[in-house]
């Protein structure tokens, strides 16, 4: 713990920010730090996360917190980490998370690329443990005005997308679906979270906050003796799971370690591996960052696309009125596949939310007999409700599947988004 003044000042005094607390908010800081940290009842980093994250100097100050709590739980770590790999002593592991912050204030451009193991058409965020890992690469740049932009792209699809609020983004997928949405993430979710390396580390402050991951920061040595900080994280599952379909299909969905490699002089993000736990005596490599090249030139022209002009858009759903908004979730997965067997592509659209309904989707969806339709369920974070379905394609092919519906959308109507 904090013996004395000096270790704190030293940590909150290397924190480069314009506005420095006064003396009167510096003790009532330090005096919160420690109460949060003497606290027994519960972890050190929920305790903090309702007293002193109110502001960007508590969140790094309160990385501190943090280390310590971990330093005195050996159970986080393994034999060969205590012998191999010391833990770094407190003051200096906030000083290391301090300066990782600054060392990308400057930064105006990165590229990544990195493997996942996910389906190449699937949403960006999402992975998939029996497939095998598949290339991803990310771009991003700000411009002298400080406007961001970024550009994803896996086998079967590439976003682009400008503005931290992801007003201006264009989803294709391959080559003939489009999509444009606001929002922040959009198909990419928790991912963008992870990839941002300028605020890798005040995010996963947040996330310990909000969800209790447990942190190890050590010194370790690398390839030919050379040395490298680790920041470990691991992280339990989030979400309703009575029903277990999300489980390890999404990252926050999983029990994951994800583990941060940081050069030790420059304090940049170097490696980051992520591993999903799909039970107590498995582990699974779901992704990993292989190369990040800092400051280099981007072409501005890699952060638009091309999209065909008979591309099929993905479209914001249009109120239609009443008799839509009180359909209920499994009624919507009802219409939506009688609209399927009855060849009725206006009604299709009505639920799929597309401009058009695609010849092959036509060939291969076109004239389905419903078996069944399942009670919907919750699963994981999702907001909405899946929706078990059994369909006997024209070709005789048995397809059973959970069809996913949401309505948390500006028309407050289910429509389908996903699991089809």
């Amino acid at each position: 713990m904090f013996k004395n003044e000096s270790g704190f000042e030293k940590i909150i005094n290397r924190l480069n920010i314009d506005t420095k607390p006064s003396p009167a908010h510096r003790e009532n800081l330090r005096r919160q730090m420690l109460s949060a940290f003497n606290e027994t009842n519960i972890g050190p980093w929920q305790k903090f996360g309702r007293t002193i994250m109110k502001s960007p100097i508590a969140k790094l100050a309160a990385a501190a917190v943090i280390i310590v709590g971990l330093t005195l739980s050996v159970n986080l770590f393994t034999k060969s980490i205590l012998t191999t790999s010391p833990i770094i002593p407190t003051a200096s592991a906030a000083e290391v998370l301090a300066e990782a912050a600054q060392a990308v204030c400057n930064l105006r451009s990165v590229h990544i690329k990195a493997r996942m193991r996910t389906d190449p058409y699937d949403n960006f965020a999402s992975i998939n443990l029996d497939r095998r890992l598949v290339s991803l690469e990310l771009w991003k740049q700000v411009d002298d005005n400080n406007v961001t932009r970024w550009r994803y792209e896996k086998p079967g699809r590439v976003m682009v997308t400008e503005g931290e609020d992801w007003d201006n983004s264009v989803l294709l997928i391959r080559g003939e679906h489009a999509c444009k949405w606001k929002g922040p993430g959009g198909s990419v979710g928790d991912l963008k979270r992870l990839l941002d390396v300028d605020k890798v580390l005040d995010s996963e402050i947040q996330r310990a906050e909000d969800r209790s991951s447990r942190f190890t920061l050590t010194n370790e040595k690398g390839f030919f003796g050379r040395n490298k900080l680790v920041l470990t994280i691991d992280a339990n599952a989030q979400g309703d799971f009575t029903n277990d379909w999300c489980k390890n299909k999404y990252i926050t969905n999983s029990d994951n370690r994800r583990i941060y490699t940081f050069d030790p002089k420059t304090k940049l993000l170097e490696r980051l591996k992520i591993y999903i736990y799909p039970s107590e005596k498995q582990k699974v490599l779901a992704f990993e960052i292989r190369q990040i090249e800092y400051n280099i030139d981007i072409d501005p022209k890699l952060f638009t696309l091309k999209v065909p002009k008979d591309a099929i858009w993905y479209e914001e759903p249009k109120d239609l009125g009443e008799k839509y908004q009180q359909m209920g979730s499994k009624e919507v997965a009802q219409a939506f596949f009688e609209a399927f067997a009855n060849k009725n592509w206006d009604e299709v659209v009505k639920f799929w939310t597309v401009s058009a309904v695609s010849e092959d989707t036509k060939r291969y969806y076109g004239e389905l007999e419903i078996i069944r339709i399942g009670e919907p369920f919750k699963s994981g974070l999702y907001p909405g409700w899946f929706v078990p379905y059994e369909i006997r394609l024209k070709n005789g092919t048995i397809q059973k599947h959970n069809l996913a519906v949401r309505n948390d959308n500006p028309a407050k109507r289910y429509v389908v988004d996903g699991g089809f």
